[in-house]
């Protein structure tokens, strides 16, 4: 028979394992996100960003993974990815 401490201790771990998973995953999910990259500054913007909207000439929509095997760094504006409904359940108190 397992006695309750255990008991508590697997409930625990179980718990940690899954906010673990799903503070990590849209990190994963993050990497497809499509992304407006210039080819010459090889920064890269959210679509929405000013600086996206801006661009006519060396700028592509690509995948954030390609932009990041290109050589690719996040704009300073925007960090290179929009705002998602998810991040406002981290900024909660």
């Amino acid at each position: 028979m397992i006695n309750r401490s255990t008991l508590v201790r697997a409930i625990a771990a179980i718990c940690l394992v899954g906010v673990l998973v799903a503070v990590t995953f849209p990190a994963w999910a993050d990497a497809d996100e499509m992304v407006v990259f210039n080819t010459k500054s090889l920064k890269y913007h959210c679509a929405q960003c000013q600086y996206a909207v801006k661009c006519t000439k060396n700028c592509i929509t690509i995948k954030k993974s390609e932009a990041l095997k290109r050589g690719g760094v996040p704009c300073k504006v925007c960090g290179g990815h929009c705002q998602k409904a998810t991040a406002a359940v981290f900024d909660a108190p």
